[in-house]
């Protein structure tokens, strides 16, 4: 009689891993035990087989803690989901007392458990509980043979078994390896140079040249620049940013290109990355450059990778990159300079744009078709809200930004024409735009109109000392000392650590 629960124990294995597609975490012949794991219903469900004769309940109950523990050692290989325990025993006859009750001894236990006893009586019964519990089509398994048959048999089976475990386990590990980061070495190469050839023209810091060589700048795109939003992924503000950037995309790049292919890859990148930049123009106003945009775009990839391979995600880097993808958003939550559209819509962008390329070799038409879809009709609904200004309605921050830097090189012509066309329409900015018109004005003779700018200026923005200085500067030019004074004086008292300020209030109050 051991021959045919030997053989049950297998050919049973062998229908849950060859057929149901279950996979094997440890197998031991020898002490006819196997372990084996599916997700089902997104929990982790552990099974546990055992072929052995169990002949009291406490015997049992032992064996079931152990169990118990050995899941709680190893429990790090079941992140990512609740684990469910299936303990499955074949034997010829079941324990000789009452062992159905053993759950509730054992309740405490901080994952769901389920016992089934497959001696010869229940083993059909059983079995079918088991196969019912996986929603799976209730196999026939053939143990009408004769023992010999049974006996010659049994090697094949686990044979079977093991092959099995061998192609799975390789085809997660070719999961990793499908292509070679070609293309990501391309796009590290061409942001160095990209870099460097800003650096030759100008400085990467400087607001009018990123503007110059395709800065994401929104009156620009507004008045038909779309080209900036690719451009500007090549760009970087200063030698940290590209440092960090750069960092960024030789890892992810590397799993990313490694996991979905050189062709994919380049998609991925690219369609994350205008999903990004169209997301900042929405949502930013400020000039704004870098590939941020595109490289969250391989954080979505590696999360839809995650969502169609739960398990192995989970198993390799999983909980990391979700650490990684948090840790970058509360920094751009802590950080106001960092640009949340474009990091968040690359995201969104990148996962979207990985269902429409899909995974290697696993290809699905209505799907990708429904991506292809989602991905225009949300990039369009952006470019909409961003041309009527629904969430980045301050656009002329880009103009205040733009002319200070320009006041500093001296070209006080075009201060005066760019801040007059953004005038028409100033939001929130009015002051600030006057203000470096004012400096123009100032700079190129027209004192009078370089007055009024301030004198609105301080009815707006009554807190800004230089405003309140430069009109003291003025009356006293005119010759208006009592104005002068009083303009002095409220200067000096909201800085008193400028000197300046001091020493010309001192001067006109004497």
């Amino acid at each position: 009689m051991h021959i045919e629960q030997e053989y049950f124990f297998w050919k049973l294995i062998h229908d849950l891993v060859v057929v149901q597609e279950f996979d094997v975490l440890h197998m031991n012949t020898k002490d006819q035990e196997v372990w084996l794991e599916k997700e089902y219903n997104w929990k982790n469900h552990v099974v546990r087989l055992k072929h052995t004769q169990i002949n009291w309940r406490n015997e049992l109950k032992r064996d079931v803690q152990i169990t118990y523990q050995q899941l709680k050692q190893n429990r790090q290989l079941f992140r990512g989901g609740k684990v469910v325990l299936h303990s499955l025993y074949v034997s010829e006859f079941p324990p000789v007392d009452e062992w159905e009750d053993i759950k509730e001894d054992l309740k405490s236990e901080r994952f769901d458990s389920y016992i089934y006893y497959l001696d010869d009586e229940k083993k059909e019964k059983e079995r079918s509980r088991f196969y019912s519990f996986f929603d799976i089509e209730d196999a026939i398994l053939d143990h009408n043979i004769s023992e010999f048959e049974m006996e010659s048999i049994l090697p094949y089976l686990k044979q079977q078994i093991v092959l099995k475990h061998k192609e799975r386990k390789k085809e997660a590990q070719n999961a990793f390896q499908f292509g070679k980061p070609i293309m990501t070495y391309v796009l590290l190469a061409l942001n160095l140079l990209a870099f460097a050839y800003v650096e030759w023209q100008g400085s990467s810091t400087s607001v009018l040249t990123l503007i110059e060589f395709g800065a994401k700048y929104n009156p620009g795109i507004i008045e038909g620049e779309w080209w900036r939003i690719v451009t500007s992924m090549f760009l970087h503000i200063g030698l940290l940013h590209l440092f960090m950037n750069m960092l960024a995309l030789f890892y992810l790049g590397n799993a990313v290109e490694r996991i979905y292919g050189s062709f994919r890859f380049t998609g991925i990148y690219f369609l994350a990355g205008i999903f990004g930049g169209i997301s900042s123009f929405m949502l930013n106003p400020h000039v704004a450059a870098g590939a941020s945009g595109a490289i969250f775009g391989l954080f979505g990839a590696l999360l839809y990778f995650g969502v169609r391979n739960r398990r192995l995600f989970f198993r390799t880097m999983g909980w990391n990159l979700l650490f990684v993808i948090a840790l970058n958003i509360a920094f751009g939550v802590l950080v106001p300079q960092v640009d949340n559209g474009a990091h968040m819509g690359g995201l969104v962008g990148g996962f979207i744009a990985s269902v429409i390329f899909s995974l290697p070799k696993k290809k699905s038409i209505a799907v990708q078709s429904a991506a292809s879809i989602a991905y225009i009709v949300i990039l369009a609904i952006m470019i909409s809200l961003g041309l009527q200004n629904v969430f980045n309605g301050e656009q002329t921050l880009s103009q205040v930004q733009e002319t200070q830097e320009l006041n500093q090189n001296g070209k006080y012509e075009e201060v005066i024409s760019i801040t007059s066309q953004a005038l028409k329409e100033p939001g929130s900015y009015e002051a600030a735009l006057r203000f470096n018109r004012s400096y123009a004005y100032i700079q190129v003779g027209e004192k009078e109109k370089a007055k009024e700018d301030l004198e609105v200026v301080v009815e707006k923005e009554p807190d800004l000392a230089e405003a309140y200085y430069n009109l003291a500067i003025l009356h006293q030019q005119n010759g208006n000392k009592a104005k002068a004074a009083d303009f002095a004086k409220t200067a000096a008292e909201l800085n008193p650590d400028n000197e300046d300020f001091r020493k010309l209030a001192d001067k006109l109050s004497q």
